[in-house]
């Protein structure tokens, strides 16, 4: 390593010690003190895995990434950024610690969420084994602009020759992303729609070919513009899946089938996940772990060790129970909200919208969020706003039809508890990024005390 890489290595080992005994997490602060004196510290330590995955996406990283961990920690020993910190500062921390002072790595193997926009600047110096694209959808317009961009981005960080891509083949702008790729791209995708969605006003940003302009056509959509798609003029169409799924509701099973393998194995998953979309971090993570060689049989083992991450339909036993939620844009707000459809008892939905950095401060999305749609669909005994834009989204609620004496605005996260208190099946709480963590500090200390 470089010399300054081991003052930085120092120093972040030193920052992390002092936040553990401190009873702080510090995801990133430790990568963020260290990179600051040595930027060079995270390829130095890269450099040393031997089998690196990376989950890079708009929606459902972490989920996926979680649930690609259970997979391949079985029987062997993984990093991974738990704690979905994802940028480069991120990435540092969860290397710090995993490394000797002397600057060995003792764990050679990882599966890591990182950011689209992280991703090229992680490439360009480090390729791993694979990389995993769950889909390509408006996020932060603030931050990342149109979803042009962040494709841009996505092919940048995708290019690499040597390194497997395994990506979503029901969104049109996620499977782009392997058309010119002439080995190691794998996609995944169901064989069939879980129910009929055509109707539906989600917003689809990727509806057009890539190739000609020409909108695309459907003969169905699963939620945003991920479907069964073509164009009509021949130049872009949806792939035969390497590996498709099909959900069943009732038992709650996922069934793989491998379609370009000879002979094509089948294979049933009890999935561990709610909604639609978590399904598809189901299939995604199953298919990396394959093309990885990992067994059916061990996948099936291993799928009994995954833990939700915070917010990612965490459960918090109680009276009512409450179940966090993070939504940061409208395709994973609508597809939240579908899942709560599945839900035929009374509930109460809160939403907790911030503004800070983290979130993006342009909430307009808010209004992309289709809850027309949802609100007739599900017995919703009550809605509750919080967060630092919560008058914004009880705007949106009251435009969007739902019965203003049904509204109610908290003005504190620590009011949530007690707001909630009320006779329901089912809280869900669904959050933006910021207030997520204490959020859950807060509905942890709700328990225990209830």
């Amino acid at each position: 390593m470089r010399i300054r890489s081991y003052f930085g290595l120092w120093l972040g080992r030193a920052t992390k010690f002092a936040l553990r005994i401190s009873g702080r997490s510090g995801t990133s602060l430790p990568g963020l003190v260290a990179g600051k004196l040595a930027p060079h510290l995270l390829q130095d330590l890269m450099t040393q895995l031997t089998d690196c995955v990376m989950v890079t996406g708009t929606n459902g990283k972490t989920t996926t990434t979680a649930i690609l961990y259970a997979f391949l920690s079985e029987d062997t020993k993984w990093l991974t950024n738990r704690g979905g910190a994802n940028l480069h500062q991120g990435l540092l921390a969860t290397m710090l610690g995993a490394s000797t002072l002397s600057g060995k790595l003792l764990v050679k193997k990882a599966v890591l969420e990182v950011d689209e926009a992280t991703l090229p600047k992680i490439t360009a110096f480090f390729h791993p084994t694979a990389i995993l694209v769950t889909n390509v959808l408006r996020d932060q317009l603030d931050r990342y602009g149109e979803v042009d961009q962040t494709l841009r981005l996505l092919s940048e960080g995708t290019s690499y020759p040597g390194t497997a891509l395994v990506t979503n083949g029901d969104d049109p702008l996620a499977m782009s992303l392997g058309i010119h790729r002439s080995e190691l791209t794998y996609y995944y995708g169901f064989t069939h729609s879980p129910e009929v969605t055509t109707t539906r006003a989600d917003v689809r940003d990727g509806a057009f070919c890539l190739l000609c302009g020409q909108e695309l056509v459907y003969d169905y959509f699963i939620y945003g513009q991920v479907g069964s798609y073509h164009c009509p003029n021949g130049h872009f169409q949806r792939p035969v899946p390497d590996f498709g799924g099909q959900y069943d509701g009732i038992t709650g099973q996922l069934l793989v089938e491998e379609f370009k393998s000879r002979p094509n194995p089948v294979f049933a998953i009890q999935s561990p996940v709610r909604g639609i979309f978590n399904q598809y971090n189901l299939l995604a993570a199953i298919s990396v772990a394959r093309v990885l060689g990992i067994s059916p049989s061990k996948i099936q083992k291993g799928i009994v060790n995954y833990e939700a991450p915070t917010g990612r339909f965490q459960v918090f036993q109680g009276t009512p129970s409450r179940i966090l939620a993070l939504v940061k844009n409208p395709t994973g707000a609508n597809s939240v909200l579908r899942a709560i459809e599945e839900d035929e008892n009374d509930k109460v939905v809160c939403f907790i919208i911030n503004d800070d950095d983290a979130d993006g401060r342009d909430v307009s999305w808010l209004w992309d969020i289709n809850i027309e749609e949802f609100f007739p669909r599900s017995v919703c005994k009550s809605w509750i706003c919080a967060g630092t834009r919560s008058l914004d989204m009880a705007l949106r609620l009251a435009y969007a039809g739902v019965d203003r004496n049904s509204i109610k605005v908290v003005e504190k996260l620590s009011q949530l508890v007690d707001a909630t208190s009320v006779n329901v099946h089912t809280v869900y709480l669904l959050s933006t990024y910021t207030a997520l963590y204490p959020l859950n500090e807060i509905l942890r200390e709700g328990v225990k005390n209830g």
